[in-house]
């Protein structure tokens, strides 16, 4: 399980954050200087992007160095950032300790440990990370730097105990039990009202028994070999802490996304008004297929890579066919809505369709979709992804998308809305 983090537009930050860590790296083979105040980029809720030392995190703002000589600080209100991307991070290195948490998260290091009544604890080179163990759903030893822990896909369905995994990869046995503190030398478990422990050389996994989305929080917190989610997250040279239980080394923060905390999926509100009159009018409506021309939710992207599945929080997608009008109304604080549109793939996918976006009737946006359109991106951001949609939302109280025939003949092509998400 991973947590994923931001919209299009918080990828966008990360892309930019990844180019520019490859050009320092082409030009200079040095690493970032331990102790100095990391390099980053603030991505703002206006479009805007701030860059300069990090100095601080705290509930109220993000402060920033704008010189490497440390002057000329700048205070950005956390309510006006969508998210923060680190650009002078060092390589990240194989751990063999992968912790999964309840929220979905991961964190890796080289050994884990629990003495049964504090916080649980995960090394790293960088330093420790402590956790409360309540947070911590499982604990793997990986195989190697490219290969998953197979038996966690193993798990029986109906489980009402911990869980330790003793054996091998390609052999394993899962012991029900209740775990009840970790060394580097054993596990401590209670079996059939006996206290046993097991060799930590023969334990290559260990699973809690918790409840699902337990301690999932507003803000995606991505750092080196994993990411988590919280509530709150504050950061200092003297460590990163979320939540304030969760304490990481400063060194280990890569980026914190704090959209992910304030997005409405579109697919997941419910419209208000919808009009379907597809290009054969009201024989739809006598033939039972008006549930097939109105807006439907597909299943939201899916990306690869355990880093990856940190970097965006992704949303369900929406399917519009000509000639669809959806009116929404929209959350309290609404500000901005986003997602990229392109041609769905189908027999009509070249036939053009008109998209427009209004809000309280005042049309926003307004664009013709069709396959070439989507392919090229219009020479936008969008690219392969399709085009860019990007309305403000501020003071309206309905949204109407309305898709449209194209023209010239055609009876229009279905359009994709991916991630379609409501900023607040």
């Amino acid at each position: 399980m991973h947590v994923p983090v931001g919209g299009a537009g918080w990828m966008a930050v990360r892309a930019a954050a990844a180019v520019a860590c490859c050009l320092a790296a082409a030009a200079s083979a040095a690493e970032p200087v331990a102790g100095a105040a990391p390099l980053v980029r603030v991505q703002r809720g206006d479009g805007t992007a701030t860059a300069g030392r990090l100095l601080g995190i705290d509930a109220k703002e993000v402060r920033l160095a704008a010189d490497s000589a440390g002057g000329a600080a700048v205070a950005l209100p956390v309510e006006g950032v969508r998210g923060l991307a680190r650009e002078d991070q060092a390589a990240e290195v194989f751990h063999r300790i992968l912790v999964t948490l309840v929220d979905g998260g991961t964190l890796s290091g080289d050994e884990f440990t629990w003495d049964g009544k504090g916080p649980a604890e995960l090394t790293r080179p960088e330093g420790r990370i402590e956790l409360p163990v309540a947070r911590v759903r499982s604990v793997a030893v990986l195989p190697g730097a490219a290969a998953a822990a197979d038996w966690q896909a193993a798990i029986p369905e109906e489980v009402s105990s911990d869980l330790v995994v003793v054996g091998g990869e390609e052999s394993h046995e899962f012991v029900e039990c209740a775990i009840t503190a970790v060394s580097p030398e054993t596990v401590t478990v209670v079996l059939d009202e006996e206290t046993i422990p097991v060799k930590r050389s023969k334990v290559i996994g260990m699973q809690w028994l918790r409840n699902d989305g337990a301690a999932a929080g507003r803000l995606a917190v991505e750092v080196a070999g994993g990411g988590l989610k919280g509530d709150r997250v504050e950061w200092s040279a003297d460590g990163l802490v979320v939540d304030g239980e969760i304490r990481l080394p400063a060194v280990l923060l890569t980026a914190v996304d704090y959209a992910s905390g304030r997005t409405v999926g579109l697919a997941a509100l419910t419209a208000e008004k919808v009009s379907v009159e597809p290009w054969f009018g009201g024989l739809g409506r006598g033939v039972g297929l008006e549930s097939f021309f109105a807006p439907r939710a597909v299943a939201a992207r899916k990306t690869s890579g355990r880093q990856e599945q940190h970097q965006a929080t992704t949303h369900a997608g929406l399917i519009m066919r000509p000639r669809t009008v959806a009116t929404w109304r929209l959350p309290p604080d609404s500000r901005r809505l986003r997602a990229t549109v392109a041609a769905a793939a189908g027999p009509q996918a070249a036939d053009a369709t008109v998209v427009v976006v209004a809000v309280d009737d005042r049309e926003l946006f307004r664009r013709q979709i069709d396959a070439a359109a989507s392919a090229t991106g219009e020479g936008e951001a969008g690219g392969s992804n399709g085009i860019p949609l990007d309305v403000d939302l501020a003071g309206g109280r309905r949204l109407t998308v309305t898709v449209d025939f194209g023209g010239a003949g055609g009876i229009g092509g279905a359009v994709l809305f991916s991630d379609p998400v409501i900023e607040r």
